[in-house]
């Protein structure tokens, strides 16, 4: 795939993180300005952004490059500086993803490369799809509780804030939600929802229970998933998956171990993740609901669910809001 890269001090850096890779470096500046013209005459597959940016905001240059032309975005954040509402802000306006950025020691020792040729991985598989989708518990302790599952991968963030934040404090259902996101960057993703929203946000935690009005992220790059004792479990399995977390892989895992029909929620998003797994949730009498695409960053993974009839409605973020409220209630 072709990368271009923008930012001011990590050019050398990225150049040799893909060294012998199949990706090439078509160019790399430190000026956003630069960077537009570049991109118009050479535009990348790829394109790499630090958040660490001074002359625009990532979220801006987000804007002006996707106004141009589909392209994938991948952000790269300092692990001692992360910029967290930046980050998810640039997320929110159609960055793919985060990813930390690799550093070259002071032996001249290249580390932290394999996460970000992961990313780039992953966004190669994701654009060959992008001309098409561009714009039981028995005993449990949740027994008659309500629930919540969200799924949601490119420009889900800042949907999921404009979800969270119309919820009162005392929103009677329990929330699970994954999001396509790094696992260094879930804690970031997680603190900034919280500050914004009434209700409780958290990282799901190893065999923690859903409770109501707390909505628990995915935390790791493992499966999130409801087991039959109705604890939330992390698991490796189904290996070949490539989205990690997977929302078909808890969206199934519900539809085997949730007690009582609930309500399942996919939002914007590159691929289909989430809407097989939606579309057993609905055969099971779920209560199902889907991004509509002029709200959708990306319109890939709710297009797939209203495509296979997975979806009981379609609708925009602050709709899906209202509707949670009066459907739980």
């Amino acid at each position: 795939m072709k990368v271009a890269f923008v930012g001011a001090q990590s050019q050398r850096t990225i150049s040799r993180a893909l060294v012998e890779t199949a990706h090439s470096l078509v160019w790399s500046t430190s000026s956003v300005s630069d960077a537009l013209r570049l991109f118009g005459s050479a535009p990348p597959d790829v394109l790499l952004v630090s958040a660490s940016l001074s002359e625009m905001s990532p979220a801006a240059l987000t804007r002006a490059v996707l106004a141009k032309a589909n392209c994938a975005i991948l952000l790269l954040a300092d692990r001692d500086a992360q910029r967290v509402s930046e980050v998810y802000e640039a997320m929110g306006a159609g960055a793919l993803d985060v990813v930390a950025m690799p550093r070259i020691d002071e032996q001249g020792r290249l580390s932290g490369a394999e996460p970000l040729l992961l990313k780039l991985r992953t966004a190669g598989r994701l654009l060959g799809r992008a001309s098409q989708e561009l714009r039981k518990v028995s005993g449990s302790s949740v027994a008659g509780l309500g629930l919540v599952a969200i799924g949601a991968s490119t420009g889900g963030p800042q949907a999921l804030l404009t979800i969270l934040a119309q919820l009162p404090k005392n929103f009677p259902a329990a929330i699970v939600i994954v999001q396509h996101v790094d696992r260094e960057f879930s804690e970031g993703l997680a603190s900034w929802l919280r500050d914004s929203s009434k209700i409780r946000v958290d990282i799901a935690r190893e065999g923690a229970f859903p409770s109501p009005g707390l909505a628990l992220i995915a935390g790791t790059s493992d499966h999130l998933v409801m087991t039959s004792g109705g604890a939330l479990r992390y698991r490796a399995e189904p290996i070949e998956v490539p989205y990690r977390p997977s929302v078909d892989v808890l969206f199934s895992s519900l539809a085997e171990h949730w007690p009582t029909p609930a309500v399942a929620v996919l939002l914007t998003g590159m691929g289909r993740d989430g809407a097989a797994g939606m579309k057993k949730l609905r055969e099971l009498g779920w209560h199902t609901l889907a991004q509509d695409e002029a709200s959708s960053v990306v319109y890939g993974m709710p297009k797939a669910a209203a495509a296979m009839g997975a979806a009981c409605k379609i609708l925009s973020p602050l709709a899906i809001a209202t509707e949670l409220i009066n459907h739980v209630r």
